[in-house]
């Protein structure tokens, strides 16, 4: 099969109407070849629909007898034998049209006498649809007293396009056949033996190099099955797809090969690299046949590259003849690989019997054998070199032992402290929690807030053994108690070191409360050693197991969790799974936030902000609700802090200065403000002032009309960059509040400095105003002193008419609270705005009878 693209080159001939006839009655029918005629169409015909035969007038060119090699067109080629029986009497006989690997053959029989035939054949086409079960195309032929029979037929290959059109008796035929068949059988009988050889050698003898001859002979005899037909006679007659080309196989047996003798012989560098070369090109071409359709180019180089893999081995082997006897044995199987493959093509070309196409598969047979010699051979040198390096290991072996106990040692203590850490803690609540499972675990994990200090102050080696003894006294003190039973960690150690500055313990049952009140007491008494007094500053977070549940959960993560909760006055604090389900829904909410702006769930309610002298309601407080699809009205307090904390606060603020710039063009006083609320991470955010100005432009929307309200924690948290952001908004026309005054520490420095418009009273000052005259005093100083900076002064949260009578008689600015109104729908803020009118005026009668009175 090499050689088959060289017979493409053939002699010029004169192009005649139709092919030569062959006269049937003078055949032996011994496969004489009959003359045919060719004609290439320019594509390719359908698989499925009718055949449609090229007519007489197209240009048909005849061939030579002999071997036919048509080429590597993917459009097919239609063929023209014209067979007449010139006798008195009728005749039979078999015409064998193609090799057994053709794919497509669709032939048509037609007599003037009788109405045409069509066969549809090819390995890609049922098996038990051939008119002779046969793995070569086969056509029965009948001819009448002097009838002549027209065949025609059109041939598509994914590889070459080979054809015979051979005469031949069916007892003929079958008599060769037989000698074919024993010469298989042998061949096919040998393989079965050197596979099996070598999976023997592979799971008997343990010897993992006797795969290779296994790896070395499936592609050879795939190849072999797939060419003589036998994989789809007897193995998948009715799968068609399963017929891969025999180029295939060859290639597969190229880079089967290359790679046995990449583990037999010792190669060099630049030898490697053609190895890897030949199995990058072998499967480059695979892919290629594939994917696309195999023509002329593709053809040549899927028939030459075996020539220049046999090629490449033989030069490989004689490189490396002088080096010892595994190459010259591997030459002797390639060399055997040669001659099979000249005895291919001997047989192809008609020089020899059809049995000599097996030649190829007893080459390989006779490979493999030197290969299974090379292999005993390499065995006995490396058991030799084996017991020369056997002591070696063995002294290997012990320093290995040595170190992985080093290492086992390492991986399972701290680094610094030498006390073991997490690994052998969570070793011992799972063996525990396996060994008494009715008994519930506790988790005690204990950090160090100092140590960071301390490190900075301290030489490395003093704090290490200051920990490790500190570890070692609270060890002491928690076997000393009687309520406590500890969980041993390794030995007689009870406390585990988790990193640098955390050190965590283990305890049977559910924690005692009095140990968690005296623990807090015991870790911040001022440790000494050696005179140094230290001060840890240690918080502790608890985690438990109940004793009717499995370990499902990983009670470290649930101590650590419980330390973030912890604080200066609360240092030992339980894991409460209820909280972190709190805390988790309002982190998702968190997330689900910027996904809520797009879809438009948010919405903004606006609460009046009633001008006190004049009940006129002059500005509204934008507050934004949340339109849960599942949970309902969400209030701004479950998840404006997560939203802060995550960085989505700025998207949301954004939203809501665009959505209160829409609301107010939309309000029938073209004079009321609203106002927003804003964060810290607003004020730190790059151009915040820009953003503003920036959407209040594309609304259209006066930026006189814009409140900010901004709180006292917010301003401080970077104050230099507050003053200048707040500053800039100012000036363009942006009025400025300050919110909750009076909660912070340093509420008179901010009114100080900060450009405000508007100052904010939190609703703590008026609760309960009627009753405590201090709050009153106090409140009396808060709106004198918004007054003498000159700022509006409003107050929050007023529930209640006598509050609103108080802070009327003395001079308050605005009033904000339930007692005019809850936060209103957009609709409902507008609609209020048109009824105030009413409102004002018995308002204002209610205020002169309380002033009057």
């Amino acid at each position: 099969m090499v050689f088959l693209w060289c017979g493409m080159v053939a002699m010029a001939h004169a192009v005649q109407p139709g092919p030569g006839v062959a006269n049937v009655s003078a055949l032996l029918g011994r496969g004489e070849q009959v003359p045919i005629s060719i004609w290439r169409p320019a594509q390719a015909a359908s698989e499925t629909q009718a055949v449609q035969r090229p007519s007489s007038s197209e240009t048909w060119v005849p061939q030579p007898l002999g071997i036919r090699p048509l080429g590597f067109r993917g459009e097919g080629v239609w063929t023209w034998a014209r067979l007449s029986n010139p006798s008195s009497k009728a005749m039979s006989g078999w015409l064998a049209v193609a090799e057994p690997f053709t794919d497509w053959l669709d032939c048509v029989v037609s007599s003037p006498n009788s109405a045409p035939i069509t066969y549809r054949l090819g390995d890609q086409r049922p098996y038990a649809e051939r008119p002779v079960l046969h793995p070569r195309f086969i056509l029965p032929l009948k001819w009448q007293a002097g009838e002549t029979l027209d065949v025609q037929c059109y041939i598509r290959n994914k590889g070459a396009n080979l054809v015979a059109f051979e005469y031949w008796q069916p007892d003929h035929f079958w008599a060769i056949e037989r000698k074919v068949a024993l010469t298989k059988f042998l061949g096919y009988g040998a393989v079965l033996l050197v596979v099996v050889c070598g999976f023997v050698g592979l799971v008997v003898n343990r010897i993992p190099a006797a795969i290779l001859l296994v790896i070395e002979l499936i592609p050879v005899v795939m190849g072999t099955l797939a060419g003589e037909g036998d994989a789809f006679e007897f193995l998948w007659p009715t799968h068609p797809e399963f017929n891969l080309p025999p180029f295939m196989w060859t290639l597969s047996a190229c880079i089967a090969g290359t790679v046995v003798v990449t583990h037999i012989l010792p190669l060099a560098r630049f030898e490697k690299i053609l190895v890897r070369l030949m199995i990058a090109t072998s499967a480059t071409l695979m892919l290629l046949a594939v994917t696309i359709p195999v023509g002329q180019p593709m053809g040549v180089a899927v028939n030459v590259v075996p020539l220049v893999y046999l090629l490449m081995l033989m030069s490989l082997c004689l490189r490396h003849w002088r080096g010892g006897h595994l190459p010259r044995i591997l030459a002797v199987g390639v060399g055997a690989q040669v001659l099979g493959l000249m005895g291919v093509l001997a047989g192809v070309l008609g020089w020899l019997g059809p049995s000599a196409r097996l030649t190829a598969l007893f080459a390989s047979v006779v490979k493999a054998m030197s290969l299974a010699v090379a292999l005993a051979y390499r065995m006995r040198v490396e058991r030799q070199q084996s017991l020369r390096t056997q002591e070696a290991h063995t002294r290997e072996l012990e320093q290995r032992l040595a170190f992985e106990s080093e290492l086992r040692h390492v991986a399972t203590h701290h680094l610094r402290y030498g006390l073991p850490n997490q690994a052998l803690l969570d070793e011992a609540i799972r063996r525990t929690a396996l060994s008494s499972p009715s008994v519930g675990l506790s988790l005690w994990v204990i950090r160090l807030n100092r140590l960071s200090f301390l490190e900075s102050i301290l030489p490395r080696e003093r704090l290490a053994k200051l920990v490790e003894g500190y570890a070692q006294n609270i060890a002491h003190w928690l076997k000393a108690r009687d309520d406590l039973d500890l969980l041993a960690v390794e030995a007689s150690l009870h406390v585990a070191a988790l990193d640098d500055g955390t050190l965590a313990f283990a305890s049977m049952g559910q924690p005692p409360k009095a140990v968690m009140v005296e623990l807090t007491a015991f870790l911040t008494h001022r440790y000494e050693e050696d005179g140094l007094f230290i001060a840890w500053d240690p918080h502790v977070g608890v985690s438990c197991t109940p004793s009717d549940q499995t370990l499902a959960h990983d009670m470290i993560d649930e101590a650590r969790v419980a330390l973030q909760w912890s604080t200066a006055h609360h240092r030992v604090v339980m894991f409460d799974a209820e909280r972190m389900k709190r805390e988790q829904l309002s982190y998702g909410l968190t997330l689900d936030l910027e996904g809520a702006i797009v879809r438009g769930e948010l919405v903004l309610h606006y609460q009046p902000k009633v001008d006190l002298p004049s009940r006129k309601t002059k500005s509204f407080e934008a507050l934004v609700r949340w339109r849960h699809p599942i949970r309902g009205m969400i209030p701004p307090g479950a998840f404006i802090a997560e939203a802060e904390a995550t960085g989505a606060i700025n998207r949301l603020t954004m939203w809501a200065i665009r959505e209160t710039a829409r609301f107010l063009l939309t309000l029938p006083d073209p004079t009321v403000r609203v106002s927003v609320n804003i964060s810290a991470f607003d004020l730190a955010t790059p151009r915040f002032v820009e953003q503003v100005l920036d959407i209040l432009r594309e609304e259209n929307c006066p930026p006189e009309r814009l409140i900010l309200e901004v709180t006292e924690s917010a301003a401080l948290s970077d104050r230099e960059r507050a003053l200048g952001t707040l500053s800039a908004l100012r000036r363009h026309g942006v009025q400025i509040a300050l919110d909750d005054f009076g909660t912070g520490y340093s509420s008179l420095a901010i009114l100080q400095e900060l450009p405000l418009d508007e100052m904010k009273v939190d609703r703590s000052f008026v609760t309960d105003l009627g009753v405590s005259e201090r709050k009153q005093e106090v409140l009396k100083a808060m709106i004198d002193v918004g007054h003498r900076l000159g700022l509006t002064v409003t107050i929050e949260g007023v529930e209640q008419e006598d509050s609103v009578t108080w802070l009327a008689q003395h001079d308050c600015d605005v009033i904000q609270g339930f007692v005019f109104s809850r936060p209103l729908e957009a609709h409902m803020a507008r609609q209020w705005l048109q009824d105030q009118q009413p409102r004002i005026d018995s308002a204002q009668a209610a205020l002169r009878d309380a002033v009057s009175v």
